[in-house]
C-alpha cells in the first residue's frame, strides 16, 4: 500500500481539490490523483471529481506526490471537465 492510501485509511486525506496557478509559468495541482496525459505541450490531471486539462509549451512535470503536483512551462490555458467520481 502506497503512501496516499495509508494516509487515506488513516483519515488524513481530505480528497478536496486545489489549483494555483502563479503567473502563467507555475501551476500547483493539490489531491491530484494522477496524470493521464503528459508531454510538452498538454497535461491532464485527474483529480477527485474532474479533470484539469493544461495547454502550453515546454510543460515539465516537475514534482508528483502523495497530494500534489508541481507543473512548470508557458501556460496557455487551463479546461476543467466534471466527471462526477465523489
Amino acid at each position: 500500500m502506497g503512501l496516499k492510501e495509508t494516509l487515506i485509511r488513516l483519515g488524513d486525506y481530505t480528497g478536496k481539490s486545489a489549483v494555483t496557478l502563479f503567473d502563467n509559468n507555475e501551476l500547483y495541482a493539490e489531491n491530484c490523483r494522477c496524470i493521464t496525459a503528459c508531454d510538452e505541450n498538454l497535461a491532464v490531471l485527474r483529480m477527485r471529481d474532474m479533470d484539469i486539462r493544461v495547454v502550453g509549451t515546454s510543460l515539465t512535470l516537475e514534482n508528483y506526490g502523495a497530494y500534489g503536483v508541481k507543473l512548470t512551462g508557458e501556460i496557455h490555458s487551463l479546461t476543467v471537465e466534471r466527471h462526477g467520481e465523489t
